[in-house]
């Protein structure tokens, strides 16, 4: 063969059409084959394999293998084979077998130019490849290997443009208590926990429907209308074992879900909306609620975003005012303890807890108040010391939201100590979630507020019973 063939309209045409943009291996494979088509005859080719073999790797967890016949002029060929062998960039390889037509043997010149034509074929093959893989990244939560929120967003819009978005329903699902996970396990048993969760979603979905990962332990789901009561009632009861060395557990996982019909959505954005404040409704309701959107829940959950803002700075501003409820010994009639009450005095008028209590607690900012609380009544009892007046012990209520503290007892414990009142008239409170996987994270803060001397007692909300520890 002629070096000239790497000038001529040929070996231009073989370019043109191989480099033609494609967006996976089945679109490479017929590109590169009619581009063989244009430079078969004047390299000698009578048959050309490819066989691609990639491992599992965390992009591409089922691996890759591809095997192919390129060309095959089907005629008489020489037996000996010419083999290139190429490594792919993240692990394995890429092989490509050539063969001659006719009994003799590509020469040393035809075999320079083959190398030089299917080290592009490769190139071609590995590009796409790595392209996929890319797309794969970015379409893909690489924790769990369920959607990413883009592409879950990719897939609301083309079903937007289909105009069938309407027979679908969204499901804003955050898991209840996954935080128990990471107090069992260590950080990366709870990832490998956390995707066996996805995946057991994902295999519920029929191929029309999509779950993606917002982050943490949310997900949102686009699942057929007719299906909404099937996935509500089994994403609320999700089992997982797990077992790491000598460690096992069974977890039972529910889910705090909002939902919303996809009737007149203008603009996909707005599908995310309707899931997010049909969710932050549930949350207010208590965990493990499920609650479906609607214009009401709306103007509700506005009227709740409020008061979560102003709280910040009503608390700086001091708005919030401790009162203290006596309790008097039945027998004696005398006063023996109290109860620190919170109360919001806004624009004059007073607001009672059920007013924003809720609300602050499924924020988060309880915790906030009821440090303040806490300190108000540190201060409270340090002015009475001061003043050489009796001393009684105050109570003072903690949220549940407080489990998720890894440092509460010490936490406590150096709020007091910082205005020198002595433990035994501190009383925590603490409200009770009702979640038996709580008890353990329950237990561990009792007893560390005992061993410092401080009495607790556990609320078991909404019950009227109360059990204390002393």
């Amino acid at each position: 063969m002629e070096d000239k063939l790497f000038y001529d309209d040929d070996l231009m045409k073989f370019f043109d059409v191989l480099w033609t943009e494609v967006k996976d291996i089945d679109k490479c494979e017929e590109c590169v084959k009619e581009a063989i088509l244009v430079i078969a005859d004047r390299t000698r080719l009578g048959k050309a394999e490819i066989c691609l073999d990639a491992p599992p790797t965390k992009f591409r967890p089922n691996g890759q293998y591809h095997n192919t016949v390129l060309y095959d002029r089907k005629q008489e060929m020489c037996t000996n084979a010419y083999v290139l062998n190429y490594t792919l960039p993240d692990g394995g390889s890429v092989t490509i077998t050539l063969r001659a037509y006719g009994e003799e043997d590509f020469s040393d010149d035809e075999k320079k130019n083959l190398k030089y034509i299917f080290e592009e074929v490769f190139y071609k093959f590995n590009r796409t490849m790595m392209q996929g893989i890319l797309v794969d990244i970015l379409d893909t939560d690489v924790a769990t290997t369920v959607a990413s929120p883009e592409a879950f967003m990719r897939f609301v819009e083309r079903t937007m443009r289909a105009g069938q978005l309407n027979r679908y329903v969204v499901l804003f699902v955050n898991i209840h208590n996954f935080k128990y996970v990471n107090k069992v396990f260590s950080y990366e048993e709870g990832d490998v926990i956390l995707k066996n969760y996805a995946c057991t979603i994902k295999n519920m979905l029929y191929e029309d429907e999509i779950v993606a990962r917002l982050g943490g332990d949310n997900f949102v789901l686009l699942v057929n209308r007719d299906r909404y009561e099937y996935m509500v009632e089994n994403i609320q009861n999700i089992h997982i074992y797990h077992s790491a060395g000598a460690k096992e557990k069974h977890f039972l996982f529910s889910a705090t879900i909002g939902a919303s019909g996809l009737e007149n959505i203008s603009v996909s954005r707005e599908v995310m909306a309707r899931a997010s404040i049909a969710y932050q409704t549930a949350r207010l309701k208590g965990v493990g609620s499920v609650v479906f959107y609607s214009d009401e829940i709306q103007q509700r959950l506005m009227e709740n975003q409020s008061i979560i803002s102003d709280f910040g700075p009503a608390l700086d501003n001091g708005e919030f005012v401790v009162y203290y409820q006596p309790k008097v010994d039945a027998f004696t009639k005398e006063i023996c303890g109290a109860e620190a009450l919170i109360r919001w005095m806004r624009n004059g008028k007073l607001i009672y807890p059920n007013s924003f209590i809720p609300q602050l607690e499924n924020e988060g900012s309880i915790c906030r108040l009821d440090y303040f609380v806490l300190e108000s009544v540190c201060k409270f009892l340090r002015n009475r010391k001061e003043q050489g007046l009796n001393l009684i012990n105050i109570s003072v209520n903690f949220s549940r939201r407080h489990m998720e503290e890894d440092d509460l007892v010490q936490n406590i414990v150096r709020t007091i100590d910082r205005y020198g009142v002595d433990h035994q008239y501190i009383e925590i409170e603490l409200t009770e979630s009702g979640d038996f996987q709580n008890y353990e994270i329950m237990s561990s803060i009792v007893n560390g507020l005992r061993d410092n001397g401080i009495r607790t007692s556990v609320d078991d909300f909404g019950t009227g019973f109360r059990l204390f520890f002393t």
